[in-house]
Parts: C-alpha cells; sequence; structure tokens
C-alpha cells in the first residue's frame, strides 16, 4: 500500500481534533471575563489587571510551545496532550474562587504554559502517526479545531452569561468541559496504538541543505509573531470593542467575536488547499491575505463603519484572512523543514513565537483600547497586518531558495 493511501488513524485524530478544540476552554475565556469584570466591583482590581495577566499568559504559553516540543521529540506527544487539558481545567476550577490579581494570575500563567505544549504534541504524533505525503490534508483538518474550538467555547460562554451566571460561573464552566474532554482524550490515546509503517515525527521532505532550513524557520517564526498579534488581538477584545461602538448586551458581543474563528473556519478550508500547488500559489495565499486583513483593519480604523453588522462582518473577514498563513506556518510548513527529527520541536518554535506576538494583544493593544478606543486598536493592527504581509515575501523567497537547494543536491 502506497504512503499516500495509507489508511488514517481516524479515531486518534477524531480525539486530538476535540482535544485541541476544548483546550479553548482555557484560551477564549478572558474575552468572555473582561465585560464581566468591568462590572463586576468584588474584582475591579482583577479588570484592571487584565491586560498585563493576558499578556504574560500569552508569553509562558509561548515559551511552553517551545518546551513541549522538546519534551514531546523526546517522550511522546500522547501523555503530554493529556497532561495539559487536565491541567488547564484544574487551573479554571481554582481560579473561579480567586477575586484578587495576584491569586488568579498565578493560575492563568501556570495553565497557559502547560496547555502551550497541547499543539506541539499534536503535531508529535500525528507525524508519528500519518504519511508523509497527508500531513498537510490532516494538520489543514486539525487546524479547524482551534478555529471551531474558540467558536463552539465562546457560544457555551455566551449562553452562560445570558443565563445571568457571571465571573465564577463562566470559570467553573470551562473546568468541567475542560475535564469531561481530557477523560475522553485520555482514553482514546490510551488504546489507540500507532498504525504500521507510520513516519517517525520530523522525517518529511527536506528543505534542502542545512543552511536553508534556520532562514526557512526565522522566516516563518517572524510572520506567525506579527499574524499572531493581529488575531490574538481581535479575539481577546473584539467582545469589548463591539460594547463600546454599538452598546451591545455582554452576552451578545461574546456571541457575536463566535464569527470571527467561524469565518477563519471558511477562509482556511478554501485557500490552505492552493498553497501547495506551485510557489506562485504559496506566494499569493501567505502575502495576498494579509494586505487584504490590513485594508479591512485601516477602513475600521477610520470610523467608516458605524453599523455593529458591518463591523462584525470586516472583523470576521480580517480574522480570515490572518488564519489562511498561520496554518501553514503554525502546521505543515515547519513539520516538513528538515529531513532528520525533531519536527515538534520546529513546530513549537515557530507556533511560539506566534504566541510571542499574541503578547501584543494582551498589554500594548490592551492599553490601546483603553487609552484611544477602537480606531487606535484597529490602526494598530492594520500596521502589524502589513508588516505580516512584508515577512510573508521572505517566506516565499526562503522556501523558494529551499527548493532550488534539493534540486542541486
Amino acid at each position: 500500500m502506497s504512503a499516500a493511501r495509507e489508511r488514517l488513524p481516524w479515531l486518534l485524530l477524531a480525539a486530538l481534533f476535540v482535544g485541541y478544540a476544548a483546550s479553548y476552554f482555557h484560551r477564549a475565556d478572558l474575552p468572555t471575563l473582561a465585560p464581566l469584570l468591568a462590572t463586576d466591583a468584588q474584582r475591579s482590581a482583577l479588570h484592571a489587571a487584565l491586560p498585563d495577566i493576558a499578556s504574560a499568559g500569552m508569553l509562558l504559553y509561548a515559551l511552553g510551545k517551545v518546551l513541549g516540543g522538546w519534551l514531546a521529540d523526546r517522550f511522546g506527544g500522547r501523555r503530554l496532550f493529556v497532561l495539559a487539558l487536565l491541567n488547564a481545567a484544574a487551573m479554571e476550577a481554582i481560579a473561579a474562587q480567586c477575586t484578587a490579581p495576584l491569586p488568579f494570575a498565578l493560575c492563568r500563567l501556570c495553565g497557559m504554559v502547560v496547555l502551550g505544549a497541547a499543539w506541539p504534541s499534536l503535531g508529535k504524533v500525528v507525524a508519528a502517526t500519518t504519511a508523509p505525503a497527508r500531513l498537510g490534508v490532516v494538520l489543514a483538518w486539525l487546524s479547524q479545531s482551534y478555529l471551531l474550538g474558540d467558536a463552539a467555547v465562546r457560544t457555551v460562554l455566551a449562553a452562560v452569561v445570558a443565563d445571568g451566571g457571571g465571573v465564577p460561573d463562566v470559570l467553573r464552566t470551562s473546568a468541567v468541559g475542560l475535564g469531561v474532554v481530557a477523560l475522553f482524550v485520555g482514553i482514546v490515546l490510551f488504546v489507540q496504538r500507532p498504525i504500521a509503517g507510520a513516519t517517525a515525527c520530523g522525517h518529511v521532505a527536506s528543505t534542502g541543505r542545512s543552511g536553508g532550513v534556520p532562514r526557512l524557520l526565522l522566516a516563518l517564526a517572524a510572520m506567525n509573531a506579527a499574524l499572531s498579534g493581529v488575531r490574538e488581538a481581535l479575539s481577546l477584545w473584539s467582545p469589548q470593542v463591539l460594547v463600546d461602538i454599538a452598546g451591545m448586551p455582554v452576552d451578545d458581543a461574546v456571541r457575536a467575536s463566535a464569527l470571527l474563528p467561524l469565518g477563519s473556519c471558511f477562509a482556511v478550508l478554501l485557500l490552505t488547499p492552493l498553497a501547495e500547488r506551485s510557489p506562485r500559489a504559496l506566494f499569493l495565499v501567505v502575502f495576498g491575505p494579509p494586505v487584504l486583513a490590513a485594508s479591512l483593519l485601516g477602513v475600521l480604523a477610520s470610523g467608516a463603519c458605524a453599523s455593529s453588522n458591518a463591523v462584525i462582518a470586516m472583523l470576521a473577514a480580517a480574522g480570515g484572512c490572518l488564519a489562511v498563513p498561520m496554518v501553514l506556518a503554525s502546521g505543515v510548513l515547519p513539520l516538513r523543514a528538515g529531513a532528520t527529527g525533531g519536527g515538534a520541536l520546529r513546530l513549537g518554535l515557530v507556533d511560539g513565537a506566534g504566541s510571542l506576538g499574541g503578547v501584543l494583544a494582551g498589554s500594548v493593544f490592551g492599553r490601546v483600547v483603553l487609552a484611544n478606543g477602537p480606531s487606535g486598536l484597529f490602526l494598530g493592527l492594520a500596521l502589524l497586518a502589513a508588516t505580516a504581509a512584508a515577512f510573508a515575501v521572505v517566506v516565499t523567497r526562503a522556501q523558494s531558495r529551499a527548493a532550488a537547494d534539493r534540486v542541486d543536491r
């Protein structure tokens, strides 16, 4: 049986999909909590500290991805993946009891640093059970887990808020959701063993000479950092922006913000398969969408859109444009960037750089929102999206040089 036709471990892949989607009970709780904390007198100090807590959490999340990639390459990804989910569930449950910034921040930081190991662990398991020819398809499908998971979690938490739930209720709901899913995933990963003939992680298509790998990884990391800075800011602050611009109720704003990852799902499914057709197609897919996102955010910064529906639509379109190159940078491209082991570490490095860019979403752009309102936020994000487009040019050139090296060998 050829590698391209080798059967896939569908039950295992489905468990990974559900597990990573559930990780957004920890990742997507802050956008829901932000407007709730603004009206919670008991937690007013916590609301003031939220930008710094979000920023520090993303910093440790990035470090957790790098460390998680290293650990997954050495000890395997299955146990590490389940451990990340269980730890996040425990931290959500403890945080529900916190009213002061420091204990809440400690719960957040502990949860984020361990949860960072989830994606490189997932990449390790996938690359160890999937033929190289099918990595692109499988990772593109699994990328939907964090997009759909983000949307699903926001919808669930919006229902909790609409039912009169406050900050503790949101956190307890997240803890229960994470705990149940972690139990399911742990059972599946324990009973589902690797299929025969699967490739080892990292033993995928080579980029050629050794010098081409660092250049490509550096370019991918820089592009992913810029893209993630914009996307995380939109994810984190969109409910607050919708409350401020349109006076929407908190539950409606959180529910509307779920359209951002849903729009991203559509864009990824539509455009990502085009990237592997040719070098020119790859360039168009990684360069064009950030340019369009920068344009949309520039229009929002100008204040030309007063309608809440128009703002939501443009935010969803911008998020979709950013998700397409992010899926490539945080998935198959790092795994294919070498002919030897270390695929999970490469994935962790590039995806960790993206999370470092997401630090801007919490601290820098959080202060922009508080000081200059939505217009200042959108202008800063438009400039960062344009920077991501510039890095995309470097990525495609590095990819072309790697392809040329491969031909010359």
